[in-house]
């Protein structure tokens, strides 16, 4: 389950980088190495932008990208999101969930790291675990995480840490991860350096 998680963040790692290379702006060179922008909203949202994009080995996902762009262009552009900051948490997930392809996850992921929403709390299988291993018990042994289960999750996390659930959990994933846990032979485990679009 974890390497399937590191290969998951390796392969979403690239496909930023991808975005950011094929339509950000380019930012510097270091070192040999071309830093770019994270692409605008309008870079994102023209119908080509989906065949491109499935060039660059994006699959299903290149649709959600550039219908929730062109989306957000119509509901007003980086206005219409920048608004959601000032919402309620739930009022945000909602508008959110709004946009094509968008689930409660990834809502909560938008919520959380854009949105300083810090009481989300994305929900996947690595996160069920921990708290079914930890925190609620009965909930062990499922296959999957049902809507009933992701809300039950994330609102024991909240009951439990408040308006910081979301950074809360973030450091209870963290530190079930193999790679950040304390080595016998020693230090703590310090990840790799990868490249970042800013």
């Amino acid at each position: 389950m974890k390497y399937r998680f590191i290969v998951a963040v390796f392969r979403i790692s690239s496909m930023v980088e991808k975005l950011c290379t094929h339509y950000g702006e380019e930012i510097c060179s270091h070192e040999d190495v071309t830093y770019y922008s994270f692409p605008t909203v309008d870079k994102l949202s023209s119908p080509e932008v989906e065949v491109e994009l499935r060039e660059l080995g994006f699959g299903y996902r290149a649709k959600f990208i550039q219908k929730s762009a062109a989306q957000i262009q119509e509901w007003g552009g980086e206005e219409w999101f920048r608004s959601l900051q000032d919402m309620k948490y739930k009022e945000a997930k909602t508008e959110l969930m709004k946009l094509h392809g968008i689930g409660p996850k990834v809502a909560d992921c938008i919520c959380l790291m854009s949105l300083n929403h810090l009481e989300a709390l994305p929900v996947d299988t690595h996160v069920y675990q921990i708290a079914a291993q930890n925190y609620l018990p009965h909930l062990r042994g499922k296959k999957s995480v049902t809507d009933k289960m992701y809300t039950e999750i994330g609102d024991h996390f909240r009951q439990l840490y408040g308006p910081m659930a979301g950074w809360a959990h973030t450091v209870l994933f963290c530190a079930d991860l193999k790679k950040f846990q304390v080595q016998e032979s020693s230090d703590k485990a310090v990840p790799k350096k990868r490249r970042k679009c800013t």
